[in-house]
């Protein structure tokens, strides 16, 4: 397994990340909004979402993948709905831009829901379900993403990894969230191995063949399917999650000349939620309950060997706020990887100026 190499300062990193962005013919905002998303999962130890990613996304942004120029276009709206058509934006700038919409929605009308289509992939999905949370609200957020994951019974890709995430304020304690893929693991922790040179669980996923596999080459480069988690319990959650997502956004309907309908496969597309805790209950009331719950679970009984039980979120949330004290260590395969695209795009930084 590869050793840490470098320790960065979040702040430092930020901006380095931000400066390759922006040599990567993003504006500054959105570079800095890109860059702020992929430290911060880094930051909560979700690496699979952070600062591997640096280089995919300079190369998409740099090929046309994402759309360094997009227009964000509303396409429809309601009382306590919305439909974006992102137009391919980077996902960080779509997701919040949506997401902010749709909070301002549910302070007037209590709940609303948005969908956003031709969307691009948006990172962690915690990073949206969290500004709802900051203004006394739950949020909720799912994404779509390109054909990943295999059916239950099934060894090709035919589903996403779909994550789910709920965010849920609590008063004393800390902001209570779910936020996993409906996959047994998420793509780009294979992908993080596989950048790091790591083996992977027999029970991520299963190669070309439908035969088990710890390479995760097999997932990455050589047509593989990820895993539903839970055995059918994840594949039902996947596929409701690409519904929600991909086909009420409209972004996976397709017409033919004749006027029937076909499947536009594929087509990543968000779903984001908010709904306002005081047109149900009492705020404050609300929050010193989820307290409550948490200190029952927290104090329930425990298996040997267990010293303590957590809550969703909470081991994010300690890794997070111990990288804003300690930085951030990266690994080699990481570090490589964002110096070469520091160096292919001819910047006059490197990693070491962003050091701890």
């Amino acid at each position: 397994m590869s050793e840490t190499v470098i320790t960065v300062d979040c702040e430092k990193i930020k901006n380095l990340v931000a400066k390759i962005f922006v040599a990567s013919n993003l504006n500054e905002n959105d570079a800095l909004l890109v860059a702020d998303n992929l430290v911060q999962a880094e930051m909560r130890g979700i690496r699979s979402h952070g600062l591997v990613q640096v280089a995919n996304y300079s190369t998409f942004m740099r090929s046309g993948k994402i759309n360094v120029n997009a227009h964000i276009k509303q396409i429809s709206e309601s009382p306590s709905t919305l439909a974006f058509d992102a137009d391919f934006a980077a996902g960080s700038v779509a997701g919040k831009f949506a997401m902010k919409k749709t909070i301002e929605k549910a302070k007037k009308t209590g709940v609303a829901i948005s969908t956003v289509k031709n969307a691009t992939h948006f990172g962690f999905a915690a990073y949206y379900a969290l500004d709802a949370v900051q203004e006394n609200l739950i949020g909720l957020a799912f994404t779509s993403s390109s054909f990943l994951v295999a059916p239950f019974g099934g060894y090709e890709r035919v589903l996403g990894t779909n994550p789910i995430c709920v965010a849920v304020p609590a008063g004393k304690r800390r902001t209570v969230v779910f936020d996993a893929a409906t996959s047994n693991a998420a793509y780009n922790k294979s992908f993080f191995a596989y950048t790091e040179g790591r083996p992977i669980p027999d029970d991520w996923g299963l190669d070309a063949n439908g035969n088990k596999t710890t390479n995760p080459a097999d997932i990455v480069k050589n047509g593989g399917a990820l895993l539903p988690f839970g055995g059918y319990k994840g594949y039902g959650l996947d596929f409701i999650v690409s519904i929600l997502t991909e086909i009420l956004s409209g972004g996976a309907i397709g017409l033919n000349p004749d006027g029937s309908v076909f499947e536009k496969q594929n087509e990543i597309a968000y779903n984001f939620a908010a709904i306002d805790i005081s047109r149900f209950t009492d705020v404050d009331s609300f929050k010193e309950t989820v307290d409550l719950s948490i200190d029952r679970i927290k104090s329930s009984k425990k298996l040997d060997g267990v010293d303590e039980i957590f809550v969703p979120g909470e081991i994010e949330w300690n890794l997070y706020e111990k990288s804003k004290r300690e930085g951030i260590g990266l690994y080699q395969g990481v570090a490589s990887e964002i110096e070469r695209t520091i160096q292919e795009l001819r910047i006059s930084a490197s990693l070491d100026d962003a050091k701890k």
